[in-house]
Formats: C-alpha cells, sequence, structure tokens
C-alpha cells in the first residue's frame, strides 16, 4: 500500500482481526514521511440474486434457520449445518461475491443429502422449483425433464380430508 500523504510505500506495523473476524486491522508506518495511519480490510457482502433479477445481501443466519427447520426432529449435528452455509458462503465468493437463489437452494440439497434423507426431502419440498424425480441425485436440481414436484403431491395429500379416502374406496 501506498502513504496516502507522500506515495511511498509504507511497512505493516502490526496487523489484528477486528469487528468479530469480519476485518482486518493494519497499522502501517511511511519510511518516506514518517506518516502513521491505519487501514482496515473487509471482504465485500455476499450478495443473492432472486429470480425475479431483484438483488438482496445475503442472510447467513436466514439460510440457516431453513436448513435447521428442515431438520428440525432429525438427528443432524448443527455443525453440519453451519459447515452448510459455510460452503455456500465459500462458492458465492468463488463466484464473485453474488450467488443465484437457484444455486443455494441446489448447494444445499448437496449438502443435506449426505445428511439425512428425510431433512433433503423436507428442504427440497420448500423450493420453487421442481426436483428431480431420481431424487438420488441433486446435481440434476432444477432440470426440468423428468421433475417432479414434491410440493405438490405431500400438498394433495394432505387436502384430502379425513374419510374422503375410506369413503372414495367404498371402505364406509
Amino acid at each position: 500500500m501506498v502513504c496516502p500523504a507522500c506515495g511511498h510505500p509504507t511497512k505493516t506495523l502490526e496487523t489484528r482481526r477486528s469487528e468479530g473476524g469480519a476485518a482486518v486491522r493494519r497499522r502501517r508506518s511511511c519510511p518516506g514521511c514518517g506518516e502513521r495511519f491505519t487501514t482496515f480490510e473487509r471482504r465485500e457482502a455476499l450478495t443473492v440474486r432472486k429470480r425475479g433479477g431483484r438483488r438482496q445481501p445475503f442472510d447467513r443466519a436466514k439460510l440457516l434457520a431453513g436448513l435447521v427447520r428442515a431438520c428440525h426432529k432429525r438427528d443432524v449435528d448443527p455443525r453440519e449445518l453451519e459447515a452448510i452455509v459455510a460452503e455456500v458462503e465459500r462458492q458465492g465468493r468463488r463466484d464473485g461475491g453474488e450467488i443465484g437463489a437457484e444455486r443455494i437452494g441446489l448447494l444445499c440439497l448437496q449438502g443435506l443429502e449426505t445428511l439425512d434423507r428425510g431433512a433433503f426431502l423436507q428442504f427440497a419440498g420448500t423450493l420453487p422449483e421442481p426436483i428431480p424425480a431420481d431424487l438420488e441425485n441433486p446435481r440434476n436440481y432444477g432440470a426440468s425433464e423428468g421433475a417432479v414436484s414434491v410440493r405438490s403431491e405431500e400438498d394433495a395429500a394432505r387436502s384430502i380430508p379425513t374419510g374422503a379416502k375410506e369413503r372414495a374406496r367404498g371402505d364406509s
């Protein structure tokens, strides 16, 4: 880094993490003019690109809450859910700081598939896109060919009133 006063290259005197690890604070000195100053280095905030083209800041807590809801009453370690969220963030930063909502869903499905099948299906049912018919390969998530909507099948099963199934079969 160059000195803001004279333009000479500076020396770093001290480096610390600050703001809970979200930033790096560096104390610098210029050998040319003797000026001392502090710089803060922060990563750019991750942005989520929604289906309609709208963009919003990535909310780690919101994604983690969705994963926790999908794993409700399931034997899933919360640290594994944190790892899924960390992977989503890592992929978003690798892709230039912006990640599509569909890609977030795919990455979560891939992580949940290895953890718990029930949590995988629960999370898949919340997504607006249908999931692949084979369900064993979430890498094909979003492919329109052969896709089924788990959500619509579950909703249809729940919408049948109790007793109506038996009357339809003639069990009454």
